[in-house]
């Protein structure tokens, strides 16, 4: 059998305030270049095309780039956000290695959708990663809905494996999958859409990529007789947020257990505080000199002269810091180095 040739296509959301302007970050473009580069050196790719798409709502674009890939005649679509940092984690694989790959090899069998997991914008980070839950087995009443998989699951899990649905900022669509979702009339919904709480449409529900790739699993699984929704686990992508939010870094025992110790051999008690004090000035030394080892608890043997030091004192320690006249003229009083002198206040430098 000859070996399959494809074309395959790119398309980018770069929004930029209203979608005005396209904006996008440059981790977007860098990929795009080594993905581009790559797949021409492909000898199963026949060919391979990028385009633009700077404009609102994003439900719209989405599904006006299915349609130009549909006049490009293209056999893979891959979308790609612009606040995506595709190939975020250093020990991953590059998404377009594990997706296309899997696609390819999957093609005569039926299509499939592959998709890199990401994270969603502090503070919480969730997952945009989604399976079926239940709370009891045999209820009367189906309890069963789409849930998030939590931090911990998907920090745990490596590979490709099927989902309930996904996130859209970096995916590849076997374009055969849009067809057995083609809308039949004006009032059908596409591929695209968002889902609401009220008759309003003031609340989201569900984002359109959501409810694009759960119709794609819930229609395939029927029509295919399996589930074509993939994630690719061994390609996170990073998410511009606030900050770059990458893949789940997860607690264990062993690190609890770590910090625990870690504070035992610090030995910190509540009554210590930090103290500033100068190394030199106030103690009788010229300027550049080194204060020598002092019987304080936890102060360095030798500091250089001038600058500034600062240590834990504790209530016992601050009593033997060594004394000083006051340096106001008719207060007589001996007060503590680094202290403030609590006379007409006057205070220490």
């Amino acid at each position: 059998m000859a070996e399959l040739k494809v074309s395959v296509g790119i398309v980018s959301f770069s929004y930029g305030g209203n979608g005005g302007i396209r904006s996008e970050v440059p981790d977007v473009r860098d990929w795009m270049i080594d993905t581009i580069i790559k797949a021409k050196s492909d000898p199963r790719v026949a060919s391979i095309c990028h385009f633009d798409l700077a404009d609102t709502p994003i439900t719209m674009t989405r599904n006006r780039s299915v349609l130009m890939a549909r006049e490009m005649k293209l056999d893979f679509l891959i979308m790609v956000d612009s606040d995506m940092q595709p190939d975020c984690e250093p020990d991953g694989k590059p998404f377009w290695d594990e997706a296309f790959n899997f696609a390819y090899n999957h093609y005569h069998k039926g299509p499939v959708v592959v998709a890199a997991p990401y994270c969603g914008p502090p503070p919480n980070e969730n997952v945009y990663i989604f399976r079926w839950r239940t709370d009891r087995n045999d209820s009367a009443n189906p309890d069963f809905r789409l849930s998030q998989w939590t931090r911990e699951e998907a920090a745990m899990v490596d590979g490709i494996v099927p989902v309930a649905a996904l996130p859209t900022g970096l995916i590849l669509y076997d374009m055969r999958i849009f067809d057995m979702l083609e809308p039949e009339g004006m009032d059908s919904k596409p591929w695209f859409y968002y889902e609401y709480k009220d008759k309003y449409q003031s609340e989201k529900a569900s984002t359109e990529d959501v409810t694009a790739t759960r119709d794609m699993s819930l229609v395939g699984q029927e029509l295919l007789g399996y589930n074509p929704v993939f994630c690719a686990f061994s390609s996170w992508a990073g998410h511009w947020k606030p900050c770059l939010v990458r893949k789940p870094r997860t607690i264990e025992s062993d690190h609890v257990t770590g910090k625990f110790s870690e504070a035992i051999r610090r030995n910190r008690k509540g009554s210590e505080r930090t103290v500033f004090f100068s190394a030199t000035h106030g103690l009788g030394l010229p300027e550049g000199s080194s204060v020598a080892a002092t019987p304080l608890h936890g102060v360095p043997p030798t500091v250089p002269g001038g600058g500034v030091l600062s240590e834990r004192l504790n209530d016992q320690d601050l009593q033997a810091l060594p004394k000083k006249p006051c340096c106001q003229e008719g207060h007589g009083e001996a007060h503590q180095v680094g202290s403030g002198c609590q006379g007409n206040n006057h205070a220490d430098q």
